[in-house]
């Protein structure tokens, strides 16, 4: 029997576009980006052990000055958006199961949506605070530590194949994120409902 879902945020519960993203990058730096979106899936940032600033410093090839790092992260954080639709499914399944977060994240995510996250989510579990990353099976064990729970008892949704593919070789059940029909649609066949 299924007792959580665990969300990941970032192409789940969060939506952005990177490709917007760097375009008003390259326009503040007035240079292109060298890594393109190298940005979002930055092992060292998500695992704590980097900054936002050296992030975009590797992503563009450049070093940055204040009046240039300031403008990007404004243009950084205010690229990412809830998907209010999912947020209130979320809502909806808390009454009948635990709905947590996995999240191979940063700082930035944290500060602006933490609070809110926290009223309908628990755990939440951001890479960046324990030096841990998806797709690695340490992250998946510790969630279900902090869940209480066994694998086979939990369902992960995610965007990315590489950690859907993880949590199934662990034993949990995975939801591959395309769109909020898509994904009632494929909890129900757990038996899964708001």
């Amino acid at each position: 029997m299924i007792k959580a879902v665990i969300f990941d945020l970032g192409g789940v519960l969060l939506k952005g576009n990177v490709e917007i993203f760097l375009k008003k990058g390259e326009k503040i730096l007035g240079c292109k980006a060298k890594h393109g979106t190298n940005c979002v899936f930055d092992k060292k940032l998500n695992l704590g052990t980097s900054s936002l600033r050296a992030s975009f410093e590797r992503v563009f090839g450049k070093k940055m000055f204040d009046d240039e790092f300031l403008p990007l992260i404004k243009a950084w954080v205010s690229n990412w958006k809830m998907d209010e639709e999912l947020f209130e499914f979320a809502k909806k399944l808390r009454k009948r199961y635990t709905v947590a977060i996995l999240s191979n994240s940063e700082q930035s995510y944290e500060e602006k949506y933490g609070k809110r996250l926290a009223k309908v989510f628990f755990p939440i579990i951001y890479s960046h605070r324990i030096r841990m990353v998806k797709p690695d099976k340490e992250i998946f064990e510790h969630c279900l530590k902090k869940l209480g729970l066994r694998a086979e008892e939990c369902i992960m949704v995610d965007d990315a194949h590489e950690n859907i593919k993880a949590a199934k070789e662990l034993g949990m059940h995975a939801v591959l994120y395309k769109n909020m029909n898509d994904l009632e649609k494929q909890l129900e066949l757990f038996g899964v409902r708001a």
